[in-house]
């Protein structure tokens, strides 16, 4: 996944939390991140990470935060998505 392709998802004309929550949790699989990893990392239930892996179930923004925190590779993302956004 690259930063171009979380670029256009941002900026489809409505922007839908389950693809950006996609986005993330590709961005961790192909890091080998488990859920039962992010879920001692983030310290949340194993149950709300499954829900973002395996049911399409978007995370909250307190989730996203707590990703951000945690791994510089999807802070780092988010970043450069934002840099492409101002310009």
């Amino acid at each position: 996944m690259s930063t171009k392709i979380l670029w256009q998802i941002c900026h489809k004309k409505e922007l839908n939390n389950g693809d950006v929550t996609r986005y993330i949790t590709r961005l961790l699989q192909e890091h080998g991140i488990t859920t039962k990893q992010v879920a001692r990392d983030l310290n949340i239930p194993v149950e709300r990470a499954r829900n973002w892996y395996y049911k399409d179930i978007g995370m909250t923004a307190a989730d996203l935060v707590k990703i951000m925190r945690e791994y510089e590779f999807v802070r780092h993302e988010v970043k450069s998505t934002l840099l492409l956004d101002l310009r």
